[in-house]
């Protein structure tokens, strides 16, 4: 399961979310599909659409150069960048040379905030522009510039149809689908389209809508077909393989919102079918301001941490309880702590500066943790810390879930199952049940381990078959809780783990040669190999959703195991030693009684001779014992000579 992080572009966040869980749910789509290690994304599919990137300082436009490919940077190329402010009456063009990695990078655009900028570059003779993107203060922004975008991935346009915003189906998409803009759907037969209907307000698909799809030829001649939206939202239009390769697509459906169009796309040329979702989307709320990580700053004094806090509305919360804790290698921790004011800011000082140790900061609103990313201090400068927090909500309807079985054969007898955990929480305030609570890994793993990308709410102690969610979920964001463990096998795996939470999309990926024996809900599907790309040998199960509680169930075969010749030559070379070792105690030589008591005698003369005059009596009467021993057993009886006894006889 592909990891969403970052948020969609002009839309709410929640609204991202909700079209995840429908690519993953309704289409079986293109960003909760492709399985680890799937084809890579071609940048051409992103050419000139602008992105918020919360690790781009606000306020900076980054700009990356491309000959075709990410390992082709436009080393050396002079990117410019269009400057306007609001109202149009200033505009001004400032250049910048492409670094090794072919990005170039803009900041100290102040004086254009809340106007636009235009990013240009000229590739090998090639002009490629970027989408106006928004000058803000509050937001860092990338945006991706690459020869041979907007020439074989543009789709045909319908006559009287307006330019399109955006590529309209290229063979790999950003994030998540965005509405109206048709993908590329792995999964769905050659030839097929399935359209999404969705009311992204509530998060429910829209069932009984009817869709029609508008078939334009270059002539203008058109033809309409129409198919109902079943329960889960999908209307499907087959056999559409057999257009022209000029036919242009438009798919469109009345919503309560109004008639919703998706842009101008064609099927042609692709092995696989294709999706499009049209979605009620409502009043868009406003962009919440992306929060920075943990980063020194010179303004800041070294020894000093400065914490701002806001809610959901990005507002200064006063009196929020802050804490600075200094963790050391010795698990030892001390706090620096202090309150928030009225500008929602709280500056702790005085802490001292040195090489060893990790800081992160504790906040406490609404009952529940808050927790910063880890950081140091450096010597020369201090640390701002942004944090936002929610009010909490104990409803579990809220929360909703997906998740990925990946498993492949290891050894000794081991598989490794890379369990992908995706949460989402819906509405405006976070989860918290009001105490940490664990998440158990499938029965009888072992060797748990937090994958990298998981968020930092997760935590996991020594060798403990489960992982503890100790902070909030906050809403609105896709939160990865993903792990990896071992599970024993005799060639055959089974994985039984509960859903802590509702899930609504299940998968299993296994490698070539596994086969999900048990718990498919649907037969294999494998994810096309593109032409110039490795070959993708996974194949994907559809396992389903699961009400929270419940078990998924699954068994796995075909995993390879030890030969038993060598386990059972092993187990009979280890009974033979231990039968030799034993054979050889019982017979072992045994030195006489007599033996051991002229030893004994010899042991204690030689304390006598050493020992001070009041220490001999007790040697003096062990000795009498052992003479008396001796006496004793040389007076025993011996056997008569017959020989003597018949002579004393004649």
């Amino acid at each position: 399961m592909t990891v969403l992080r970052r948020p969609l572009l002009r839309r709410p966040l929640r609204a991202a979310a909700l079209m995840f869980m429908f690519a993953g749910t309704c289409l079986a789509g293109h960003a909760s599909a492709q399985p680890p290690g799937g084809p890579p994304i071609d940048p051409r599919a992103m050419s000139g659409i602008p992105r918020a990137d919360p690790q781009t300082e606000p306020g900076t436009i980054t700009v990356r150069a491309l000959l075709g490919s990410f390992s082709q940077p436009a080393v050396g190329v002079t990117v410019e960048l269009e400057l306007k402010s609001q109202d149009g009456s200033k505009t001004e063009t400032r250049t910048a040379v492409a670094g090794a990695d072919g990005r170039a990078s803009f900041a100290d655009l102040s004086a254009f905030n809340g106007g636009t900028a235009v990013a240009r570059a000229e590739l090998d003779g090639e002009r490629q522009s970027s989408q106006p993107i928004t000058v803000t203060p509050a937001q860092g922004y990338r945006v991706l510039l690459v020869k041979g975008a907007g020439s074989a991935s543009a789709a045909p346009q319908a006559p009287g149809a307006g330019p399109a915003t955006a590529p309209s189906a290229p063979p790999a998409q950003p994030d998540v689908p965005l509405p109206g803009v048709a993908f590329v759907n792995p999964g769905t037969p050659k030839g097929t389209l399935l359209v999404g209907t969705l009311d992204l307000r509530g998060g429910t698909p829209l069932e009984g809508v009817k869709v029609r799809l508008v078939l334009t030829a270059p002539d203008g001649k058109s033809e309409t077909r129409e198919a109902v939206s079943d329960a889960r939202g999908t209307a499907r239009f087959p056999g559409l393989d057999e257009l022209a390769a000029d036919i242009a697509l438009v798919a469109e459906a009345d919503l309560s919102s109004g008639t919703e169009r998706s842009q101008p796309f064609s099927l042609a040329g692709k092995d696989v079918g294709m999706a499009v979702v049209l979605a009620v989307i409502g009043q868009r709320a406003p962009q919440k301001r992306q929060m920075m990580g943990p980063r020194a700053l010179p303004t800041i004094l070294p020894g000093t941490v400065r914490v701002t806090v806001v809610g959901p509305d990005d507002q200064p919360i006063n009196g929020i309880p802050v804490a600075i804790v200094k963790q050391d290698t010795t698990g030892f921790s001390k706090r620096y702590e202090d309150a928030t004011g009225e500008d929602g800011v709280a500056r702790i000082g005085d802490i001292p500066v040195g090489n060893e140790g990790l800081f992160h900061v504790e906040a406490s609103y609404a009952g529940a943790p808050w927790k910063s990313s880890f950081f140091t201090l450096d010597e020369r400068m201090g640390v701002a810390v942004e944090m936002r927090v929610y009010p909490i909500t104990t409803d579990l309807t809220r929360v909703r879930s997906a998740v990925q079985f990946g498993v492949e054969s290891m050894e000794n007898d081991l598989a490794r199952v890379d369990h992908l955990f995706q949460v989402f929480v819906d509405g405006d305030a976070a989860y918290w049940p009001g105490k940490p609570y664990k998440l158990n890994a499938a029965d009888g793993a072992t060797g748990l381990v937090v994958r990298d990308r998981a968020d930092q709410v997760l935590e996991h102690d020594a060798e403990a078959p489960f992982t503890t969610i100790t902070g909030p979920l906050p809403p609105g964001e896709l939160i990865d809780l993903s792990t990896a463990y071992l599970l024993e096998h005799d060639g055959t795996a089974e994985i039984r783990w509960a859903a802590p939470f509702p899930i609504v999309d299940g998968r299993a990926v296994v490698v070539d040669g596994l086969k999900l024996a048990k718990g498919a809900k649907k037969p294999p599907v494998r994810p096309p190999h593109e032409n110039g790309e490795s070959r993708v040998d996974l194949d994907v199960y559809e396992i389903g959703a699961m009400p929270q509680g419940q078990a998924y169930d699954l068994v796995v075969d075909g995993l390879v195991t030890r030969p038993r010749t060598y386990k059972w030559l092993g187990l009979g070379f280890g009974l033979f030693v231990a039968f030799a070792c034993g054979l050889a105690f019982a017979l072992r030589p045994r030195a006489s009684l007599r033996d051991r008591l002229l030893a004994r005698k010899a042991s204690l003369l030689r304390k006598l001779e050493a020992a001070s005059l009041d220490r001999r009596e007790p040697i003096v009467a062990a000795l009498d014992q052992v003479y008396c021993q001796l006496d004793a057993l040389d007076s025993r009886p011996r056997h008569a000579d017959p020989g003597a006894a018949w002579q004393d006889k004649a």
